[in-house]
């Protein structure tokens, strides 16, 4: 396919139709092809029938022509990681400072009983931080994939004066927009999809790995789950001591510790008598 639009670029430069940057481009090989980027030339050039202004249809919007809509996606934020090699180290860097600066806090406020707890709070970190990355890449895979579309459509929906119309690309855009897709847009995209595809892996497996995880998590209950908790406590004194144990677990206690392990509304004449069980004197207190 690349060749076909090679050959057609180069008749194209032998017929005069490319701006110069293009047609030098056309007339070598295609290893020594310049990223597509080196043919959107400074604005500044325009008035010589170079940069961007050579490559845009007249009486169509400038600012919506997929040419154009390349040249600002280039300038965002983010969206400029995938046009080169450095893409997969910019990543690795916003995965260390989200996982130091946001993740790693928000966790540890879960997972504090080190280093019983460990692994349960790297693995919530990188739940977070993976999370993140997906929305992130998703977003450079959106918004790449839709200038791709833009370039390979034959036929483009416009807005202007509050009113869209569809309009057909010339054989020279067509050209020129299958240039720049397949030398710009195309390795940036396998890029991405390569990127994405890891962190979705990493996130499935972190979330796996803290749903079957056997240590115990606080939970939170409200309503008739919170009070058929209660009533077994007071009325269940193995599933009170069973529940005792998860929770020495949870802090991080040896086995041989159990025993000395009490709750503390131990300390408590109310609250032990509200809690109920070993005959009013509270649950696990005696």
């Amino acid at each position: 396919m690349f060749a076909q639009v090679f050959a057609q670029a180069l008749a194209l430069a032998a017929a005069g139709y490319l701006p110069p940057d293009a047609r030098i481009a056309a007339s070598r090989p295609c290893s020594a092809l310049p990223r597509a980027g080196a043919i959107f030339a400074s604005e500044t050039r325009e008035a010589g029938g170079q940069g961007p202004g050579a490559f845009l249809q007249r009486g169509l919007p400038k600012n919506q022509q997929p040419v154009r809509e390349v040249q600002n996606l280039r300038r965002e934020f983010l969206f400029d990681w995938p046009m080169d090699d450095g893409y997969t180290d910019k990543l690795k860097g916003l995965y260390g400072a989200t996982m130091l600066v946001v993740s790693l806090p928000i966790a540890f406020d879960t997972y504090r009983v080190l280093p019983a707890q460990l692994p349960e709070l790297l693995a919530a970190a990188h739940t977070g931080t993976a999370a993140f990355m997906v929305v992130a890449v998703l977003r450079l895979r959106l918004g790449w994939g839709f200038v791709q579309k833009r370039l390979k459509e034959r036929v483009s929906y416009y807005e202007q004066n509050q009113r869209g119309f569809l309009a057909k690309k010339d054989d020279e855009a067509v050209l020129r927009d299958r240039l720049i897709e397949k030398s710009e847009v195309a390795p940036a995209l396998r890029r991405i999809d390569r990127s994405l595809l890891p962190l979705l892996a990493s996130l499935l497996v972190s979330t796996a790995a803290l749903e079957i995880s056997d240590v115990p998590v606080l939970r939170t209950l409200s309503g008739d789950s919170a009070t058929r908790y209660t009533s077994q406590l007071r009325g269940d004194d193995e599933f009170a001591a069973a529940e005792q144990a998860k929770a020495r677990q949870r802090m991080g206690g040896g086995a041989g510790e159990q025993e000395n392990v009490k709750p503390l509304y131990c300390d408590s004449r109310y609250y032990k008598i509200l809690a109920g069980g070993n005959s009013q004197g509270g649950v696990g207190c005696n």
